[in-house]
């Protein structure tokens, strides 16, 4: 004997069917305009309203992207930040009693900053030779570790995936490194401004 539901339950699936198929098939068929020879009417049902343009990241580069490590002013974590991030950094406090390790010879010319958000995420950046980067990537990549690097748009990635997303990455453009808590967050450090 069938309860109520299940008497309910087909017809109601059979709609939701009919209705999602419906509205797939609708969703896929691309307007061509009016039919050839026919006059262009003064404006489509859609011009009031345009489509909702998706986020688009700011297209003005930051000159500070392109100006090489040499002629830039000294890194702090007062200056590192593309200004229209989100992220605003802070220098690293160490708890009392810390011990204070030498920085990373990739990063020993810059700052150590940290998210503002008390997150201690690490944001810096740093000049850096090709022998420093070198010996960072052969560091990290030994003993099949699960970092790799990656080439993109602003140089070399040094990465690793953590649940199948970016984790902590360096950046090297050639002549400086970023460090940032995942690629994406690479983006947000754009260096100090030129001299």
């Amino acid at each position: 004997m069938r309860s109520s539901l299940s008497r309910f339950a087909r017809p109601a699936a059979g709609f939701a069917f009919v209705a999602i198929s419906t509205l797939g098939v609708t969703a896929c068929v691309p307007f061509t305009g009016p039919p050839e020879g026919a006059e262009s009417p003064a404006a489509t049902p859609f011009a009031s309203h345009p489509a909702q343009p998706s986020p688009v990241i700011s297209t003005d580069t930051d000159v500070r992207l392109t100006a090489p490590a040499s002629a830039r002013v000294a890194a702090t974590c007062e200056n590192i930040m593309d200004p229209s991030s989100d992220v605003t950094v802070v220098s690293r406090v160490l708890p009392e009693g810390a011990i204070q390790l030498p920085p990373m010879p990739v990063l020993a010319q810059g700052a150590d900053c940290v998210a503002s958000n008390d997150s201690d995420d690490s944001y810096d950046w740093s000049p850096a030779s090709r022998g420093d980067w070198d010996a960072l990537v052969a560091d990290y990549t030994a003993d099949d570790s699960g970092w790799f690097t990656e080439d993109g748009p602003r140089g070399t990635y040094l990465t690793y995936r953590l649940d199948g997303r970016y984790a902590q990455t360096f950046l090297f453009t050639g002549d400086a490194v970023i460090l940032a808590p995942t690629k994406a967050a690479t983006d947000a450090v754009v260096g100090p401004p030129s001299t």
